[in-house]
């Protein structure tokens, strides 16, 4: 009877203990990633209108940049694009912006089978073709046109086509 209770107490410890290490083993790997998001929350949060933080998402076409949405203290939403390269961030209001279901009439009457939608910002730069001088919040659009994957950037105030690019033939 005592090796059964052995048994029946040292099982439930040992499955404790190795659930401890798993998640400390997790918590290690994935805190690099949580770190960067961090940073980038504080930073948007100490410098720009946003008192609090709705919703959070990574644009990757022109470089990584964290795109947050939140609200100011009046109750007005505005989008915040951090770019981590320049260690800076750009803001517009909510009202500024299409809504992402707009943006995706104007794929779908181009032929583009939309797959996802991407809010972001191009910085400017030198080389910066002219429409993006001031630097510019475009939607990235995914999907496919014509069997090709292919991606479609338009201004996301006006809602015009920026500019394409289609891939091979997957």
């Amino acid at each position: 009877m005592t090796k059964r209770r052995t048994i029946w107490t040292s099982v439930p410890i040992a499955m404790v203990v190795i659930g401890i290490g798993v998640l400390t083993y997790l918590w290690n790997l994935l805190t690099p990633y949580w770190a960067a998001e961090q940073k980038a929350a504080a930073y948007v949060l100490n410098h720009t209108p946003l008192d609090q933080l709705e919703s959070y998402s990574v644009f990757t076409a022109a470089g990584v940049e964290d795109v947050f949405r939140g609200e100011d203290s009046f109750g007005r939403t505005w989008y915040a694009f951090y770019i981590p390269a320049m260690q800076r961030a750009f803001v517009l209001p909510s009202t500024a912006v299409l809504a992402p279901g707009e943006v995706k009439k104007r794929a779908a009457s181009r032929g583009l089978e939309v797959q996802s939608i991407t809010l972001g910002y191009v910085a400017s730069e030198e080389g910066a073709p002219s429409w993006a001088k001031s630097g510019t919040a475009v939607y990235e659009v995914m999907g496919r046109l014509n069997g090709r994957l292919a991606f479609l950037y338009f201004n996301a105030r006006t809602g015009q086509l920026l500019w394409q690019n289609a891939l091979a033939r997957s």
